[in-house]
C-alpha cells in the first residue's frame, strides 16, 4: 500500500466524507449539465442534502465544545437542532420547487416544460451552504443575546468569523446558483437577456418564498431559555432595576417574541 493510498483510506474513515467528496465535486463543476437526472451530475442532490442536515445535526449539538471562545451564552439550550434541521429542509425545498417552477415560466417560449434539474441545483447548493447557514444563525444569536444587536460583534474572533462566513456564502451563493442558472438560461436567450431573465427568477423567488412559511421556526428557538438568558447577562452587566422580578422579565421578553410580526 503506497502512502496516497493510505491517506486516502484514513480520509475515507472519517463521517461524512462521502458527502464532503461529492461537494467538493460541486463546488468544482456546479454547471447544471444532461439532459434528464439519470446523466446529470445532480442525481446524488437529495441525498447529499439529506446527509447535509445530519452533519448540521451534529455540529449543532456540539458546537459549545467546538467554538467555547466564540459563543460565550450556552446556546446548546437555546436552539433545538432537530427541528433546525426541519426548518432547513423544508426552507430548501420550497425555495427549490419555486426556482423551478418561475424557470419554467421565464423559458415557456423557448423550451415548454419543467425544468426540474434546477430545482436539484437549488437542492445540492442547500447541501453544501447548510452548515454555513446555520454558523451564521448562531453568531447572529450570539450577537443579539450579548450586544442586543446581530450587526455588533461580541468580540473579535466573531468579527473575523462572521466576516468569513458571510463573504465565503455570498461567494458560493454566486458559484453554485447565480452563475450556473445564468449559463442554464443563455442555452436558450442570448446572454445579456440570461442575465436579465435569472435576476428576475431569483427576485420573484425570493419574494414567494417569502410568503411561503408553516410556522416551523417558532419550534426551533426555546423562548424561555432565550428570555432567561438575555435576563441573567443584562443584569450582570447592570442594564435591569433590581427590583425587576426575574419571571416579570421573561414573561414580558416571551410576549414580545410572541408578538413580533
Amino acid at each position: 500500500m503506497t502512502r496516497k493510498s493510505a491517506i486516502r483510506l484514513a480520509f475515507e474513515a472519517l463521517p461524512f466524507y462521502d458527502f464532503l467528496e461529492k461537494s467538493w465535486l460541486f463546488v468544482r463543476k456546479p454547471e447544471i449539465t444532461g439532459e434528464s437526472l439519470g446523466n446529470s451530475s445532480l442525481r446524488y442532490a437529495g441525498h447529499n442534502f439529506i446527509a447535509s442536515l445530519f452533519l448540521v445535526t451534529t455540529v449543532v449539538a456540539f458546537v459549545q465544545y467546538l467554538l467555547p471562545q466564540l459563543f460565550e451564552v450556552d446556546l446548546s439550550q437555546l436552539v433545538n437542532p432537530v427541528y433546525l434541521s426541519l426548518v432547513l429542509a423544508v426552507q430548501a425545498v420550497i425555495f427549490a420547487f419555486i426556482v423551478a417552477i418561475v424557470a419554467s415560466i421565464s423559458l415557456l417560449p423557448k423550451k415548454p416544460a419543467f425544468h426540474y434539474l434546477i430545482a436539484h441545483q437549488v437542492i445540492q447548493v442547500y447541501a453544501v451552504l447548510n452548515l454555513l447557514i446555520v454558523v451564521m444563525f448562531w453568531i447572529g444569536m450570539n450577537r443579539i443575546l450579548k450586544t442586543g444587536s446581530i450587526q455588533s460583534a461580541s468580540s473579535p474572533l466573531d468579527l473575523w468569523l462572521g466576516g468569513g462566513v458571510g463573504i465565503l456564502a455570498l461567494y458560493l451563493s454566486w458559484r453554485l446558483l447565480i452563475r450556473p442558472l445564468w449559463s442554464y438560461n443563455a442555452k436558450h436567450y442570448s446572454k445579456n437577456v440570461a442575465l436579465v431573465v435569472t435576476t428576475i427568477i431569483l427576485i420573484v423567488s425570493f419574494w414567494a418564498t417569502s410568503y411561503a412559511a408553516f410556522g416551523f421556526g417558532e419550534l426551533v428557538i426555546n423562548k424561555p431559555a432565550v428570555c432567561k438568558q438575555l435576563y441573567e447577562i443584562k443584569n450582570q452587566q447592570r442594564e435591569i432595576d433590581a427590583t425587576l422580578d426575574e419571571q416579570c422579565f421573561i414573561g414580558h421578553c416571551m410576549n414580545q417574541i410572541v408578538n413580533e410580526p
